[in-house]
């Protein structure tokens, strides 16, 4: 068991990481209704990921260097980067073309270019499965250092403008009628969440980055309207997610994230079932 824990202790941490940060993100991205809107970012990161990837090995084969991994993190930002200034657009003009559409496209297209990046790779398939499912295992604690600082520093900024970021979420209507430059706010809110996005798939994968984001949030409203309470709660099932969620990985040999995962689907399932029950007891 003592080898258990010490295998899993810096995952552990990732998720309580992960948790700490994107259950709040997840509450904005809720009220906003653009659910899929962190699945979109997260592929754009990827993308730029396998970009700088596939650059790299293409300039190695004609006898130049490798690119560092700075560079790849740069490259993976860049495209994220580019997202965030195609949704805050759309959010613009909702009434011509629905923000939904727009995040849906760019989330097939910039799939499909990575798939066929990836085509031309000999790890191609491997490097598919890291991107979706993560690499949760072999997380190190720099890792789980590096993610809180900028986790830590994101969160800063989000609390300082608050009044901003929470009016664009939860009022946007009046936002855009109160607020001066509403837009550049909230094209820095979709920078600050490609932030995010770009440094989390790095050890989580997209698939489990959803996760943490929606889930909990989804969880967390189906009881309380109250922020607060919503965020310590969403804490909790995130860190309940993982805990359960490690465990089944570690005795059934399963990912880490697809377990995890699969946690988050069952604590849904029984969030659900409990909200009904206590809704048709208050009827009766």
């Amino acid at each position: 068991m003592s080898e258990a824990i010490e295998f899993l202790l810096p995952a552990f941490m990732m998720c309580v990481v992960l948790a700490g940060i994107h259950v709040y993100m997840g509450m904005h991205v809720l009220k906003r209704e653009v659910i899929f809107v962190d699945l979109a970012l997260a592929q754009m990161a990827a993308l730029g990921t396998t970009v700088a990837q596939y650059s790299a090995s293409h300039a190695h084969g004609h006898g130049h260097a490798h690119m560092a991994v700075d560079d790849s993190a740069i490259m993976s930002f860049a495209f994220a980067a580019l997202g965030a200034v195609l949704f805050a657009f759309a959010g613009t003009v909702r009434k011509y073309v629905a923000q939904e559409a727009v995040v849906g496209i760019v989330y097939a297209v910039s799939t499909a270019v990575m798939m066929l990046l990836l085509s031309k790779s000999p790890d191609g398939a491997e490097d598919m499965k890291r991107i979706f499912g993560g690499g949760l295992e072999i997380t190190e604690w720099h890792n789980v250092t590096t993610s809180a600082l900028i986790y830590g520093a994101v969160g800063a900024v989000l609390i300082f403008f608050r009044k901003q970021f929470h009016k664009l979420s939860w009022d946007p209507d009046g936002a855009r009628a109160d607020m001066k430059n509403a837009a550049i706010w909230d094209l820095a809110f979709y920078l600050l969440f490609a932030v995010v996005l770009t440094v989390s798939i790095q050890s989580a994968g997209v698939l489990l980055v959803f996760s943490f984001l929606i889930v909990p949030a989804v969880i967390t409203q189906l009881f309380s309207d109250r922020i607060l309470v919503r965020l310590f709660v969403g804490w909790s099932v995130g860190i309940l997610a993982a805990l359960f969620g490690l465990y089944l990985s570690w005795t059934g040999d399963y990912p880490a994230g697809a377990s995890i995962i699969t946690v988050f689907g069952i604590l849904l399932l029984l969030a659900g079932t409990l909200r009904y029950l206590l809704r048709s007891r208050m009827r009766d």
